[in-house]
């Protein structure tokens, strides 16, 4: 898939490649469905079945979730530091903090000029 979708195909190519990776896919879970120790993998499977491959429609869009995993990493390690937020609001302000600082990072601005800016707008100290 790698491959393919390093080749830029058109969006009819996608769709075509999509429909072809899906029976694949398919053909696979009917091929073992016979494993009673495959039962579970296999529901998750074929509850996903017109989901797998979403990746294919949308050019850019990565087939994995590395970029989630990384985005959460920071987080993951703080939390685990600090032991746990203190309150529900904690927790949540924490969010969108953590949310704005990496859409800066993303963005290549500084997020604590830009937390001052949102901060100064909204406390009305400009």
């Amino acid at each position: 898939m790698r491959d393919f979708l390093d080749r830029d195909p058109s969006i009819e190519e996608r769709r075509e490649k999509k429909i072809v990776f899906e029976k694949e896919l398919e053909d696979v879970a009917v091929k073992y469905s016979d494993f009673k120790e495959l039962e579970k993998p296999l529901t998750y499977l074929k509850n996903g079945f017109g989901c797998w491959y979403t990746c294919m429609l949308y050019p850019g869009m990565e087939p994995t979730n590395n970029l989630g995993e990384q985005a959460m990493r920071e987080h993951v390690i703080i939390r685990k530091i600090i032991g746990c937020f203190r309150s529900e609001n904690g927790a949540e302000n924490y969010q969108y903090i953590a949310s704005l600082m990496a859409t800066c990072r993303l963005q290549d601005k500084n997020g604590f000029v830009e937390l001052e800016k949102i901060l100064r707008q909204e406390l009305c100290l400009s």
